[in-house]
């Protein structure tokens, strides 16, 4: 039997002149933002935070400690890149790996001929702000590449799925002739670190506006940061271990890991309390009240399957739910999976429903055998040539080993043999 290969110049040729997206996740901002694994838990965080049994004491402890576990890493600015530690080698070649991977797609777009797309669209479940850091940096060496994360203004800048409808052209000085600027479209369907809500006291419109400088999520990690200060991380090992420090569970924790585990935020709340009759309310503590009150203002998507509780861009999440199903529906379309686990279930059935289209391949990169038989099952059955999981098993390129599907395989899939650069 003869195994696939697949070159990077091979992989390129593919996909010339394709309406090209990529659908990334949490794997690839691996070393600066931690992914959880609660597999020692025997569910995903998903299925523990939809769980209909939790209280509603147990919730707001479980949106606590997943902020403090997660979200709060997401907002990574230009001096948090700067101040890496020198030996933290995967955190800085985690935004260096952003870094070549826009500056390749950029290339790879330039070079496409006048006739066909020079757009390339990023669908991302990922709050952080690595793609927009990575934008901003690139963009000062490669200046005819348009980077577009749905937002417009100058001092204030607002998003709309409609800023995502647009084609970009250049003109020289000496003649008329419209040459189309690359665009690279963000589109983050789980909503964004760098997202604040502003609503207009005039006219009561609500609407998301894009800022680095992201007042709420100060206000929401100052309220936790409070309520972390008041607690001994002793009195709560299954919490420390899974959460905050990830240390693997003893035999005899394994065993009742789930139960201590809602055990434990029920002893959250009292500790977080300093009033003993609040202990016998079924609400959550005062501290942890407050701390959900501003939490909800936070614009991201909550890991559950029910999605939202109030959030007010539910209608731009399903707006861009919809704009992924119809570039899956295009004729010679491409779909490039990485670093995603396809948890969402929404976008979970998108996808499995756009593999009707006779004219869509994807490639979908697995970490490693065992993400690929996740996926494979996720995914389902379908043609030989639908779907390409890779790398290929047992070879690579004409080795003879299977290379681990993380961002520098992607990156050395958009090299080719003429593209030197780091």
């Amino acid at each position: 039997m003869t195994k696939k290969t697949l070159s990077s110049d091979q992989f390129l040729k593919d996909i010339q002149g394709k309406n090209l997206n990529f659908l990334i996740g949490a794997g690839a901002s691996a070393g600066l933002v931690d992914t959880l694994n609660l597999s020692e838990l025997g569910e995903s965080f998903e299925d523990l935070y939809s769980d209909k049994e939790l209280t509603a004491k147990q919730r707001a402890a479980l949106d606590l400690i997943w902020f403090k576990s997660w979200i709060q890493d997401t907002l990574i600015t230009k001096e948090k890149i700067n101040n890496i530690p020198t030996n933290d080698i995967e955190g800085k070649k985690a935004f260096q790996n952003y870094k070549r991977f826009i500056s390749n797609l950029g290339d790879f777009l330039d070079r496409e001929g006048y006739d066909k797309p020079k757009r390339a669209n990023i669908f991302t479940t990922n709050y952080d702000s690595l793609f927009e850091l990575a934008f901003d940096e690139v963009s000062q060496d490669q200046r005819m590449i348009y980077f577009n994360d749905g937002s417009r203004g100058f001092l204030n800048r607002y998003i709309s799925t409609e800023n995502f409808n647009l084609n970009i052209s250049h003109s020289a000085m000496s003649d008329n002739f419209q040459r189309s600027i690359p665009t690279i479209n963000l589109l983050k369907i789980h909503g964004s670190i760098t997202w604040d809500l502003e609503e207009d006291k005039e006219s009561n419109n609500k609407k998301i506006k894009a800022t680095i400088n992201n007042e709420v999520f100060k206000e929401v990690k100052a309220t936790a940061d409070n309520i972390m200060n008041s607690i001994t991380l002793k009195s709560f090992p299954i919490i420390d271990a899974l959460f905050l420090h990830k240390r693997k569970l003893t035999d005899d924790e394994k065993k009742i890991a789930l139960q201590s585990l809602k055990d434990e935020l029920n002893s959250l709340n009292e500790y977080s309390s300093n009033d003993t009759l609040a202990n016998l309310d079924e609400k959550p503590s005062p501290m942890l009240q407050e701390f959900e009150k501003v939490y909800k203002k936070l614009q991201v998507v909550n890991p559950t399957k029910d999605k939202f509780r109030e959030t007010v861009f539910q209608q731009n999440y399903y707006q861009l739910l919809r704009m992924l199903s119809f570039e899956l529906e295009k004729r010679d379309s491409v779909l490039i999976v990485f670093g995603f686990s396809f948890a969402d279930e929404h976008i979970l059935e998108i996808v499995r429903r756009s593999l009707v289209n006779p004219y869509l391949k994807m490639y979908v990169i697995c970490y490693d055998e065992n993400s690929k038989v996740d996926l494979e099952k996720k995914l389902g059955s379908v043609g030989p040539n639908k779907i390409e999981f890779i790398p290929y098993t047992d070879i690579h390129d004409g080795g003879n080993y299977t290379p681990i599907g993380n961002f520098d395989y992607l990156n050395w899939l958009f090299d080719g043999k003429s593209n030197t650069k780091e």
